[in-house]
C-alpha cells in the first residue's frame, strides 16, 4: 500500500474541515433552547439526614374512552378503569377465554383489583 502524499492529506484535511464547519453552522447561529416554564406552585421538599425528598406534579394524558356497551359494561367501566384506561385494555392482543381468566385472576389476586 502506498503512503498518502502531502497533497492528498491536505485535501482530506480540507474536506474534514469544510464538513465540520457545515455541521456547526455560521458563527452566532446557535441559540440555546428556552428555559422550561414553571407551571403551578413550586414543589415542596423535606431534608432529613442529608437526604432531600422533593415532591413534583405529573400531567397525565386525559383518556375518557369507556368500554363498549355490552353485558356488564357498567361494572367493567366502574371497576377496571380505576387501574387502567379502557383504551389501554382495548389495544391489547386478542386473548383466549382461558388467558383472560388467568389475567383477571392475576389482577384480582396480585394487584387487588376491585372486581
Amino acid at each position: 500500500m502506498k503512503a498518502p502524499t502531502p497533497g492528498m492529506l491536505a485535501v482530506g484535511l480540507l474536506g474534514v474541515t469544510v464538513f465540520t464547519l457545515m455541521m456547526v453552522g455560521p458563527p452566532g447561529s446557535y441559540t440555546p433552547p428556552p428555559e422550561p416554564q414553571s407551571v403551578g406552585p413550586a414543589p415542596s421538599s423535606i431534608a432529613v439526614n442529608g437526604f432531600t425528598l422533593t415532591s413534583d406534579t405529573v400531567d397525565l394524558p386525559v383518556d375518557d374512552q369507556l368500554y363498549p356497551d355490552g353485558p356488564h359494561a357498567d361494572v367493567i367501566n366502574a371497576n377496571c378503569t380505576s387501574c387502567h384506561s379502557a383504551s389501554m385494555a382495548m389495544t391489547q392482543p386478542v386473548l383466549s377465554a382461558d388467558q383472560w381468566k388467568a389475567t383477571v385472576t392475576k389482577m384480582k389476586d396480585v394487584y387487588k383489583a376491585p372486581v
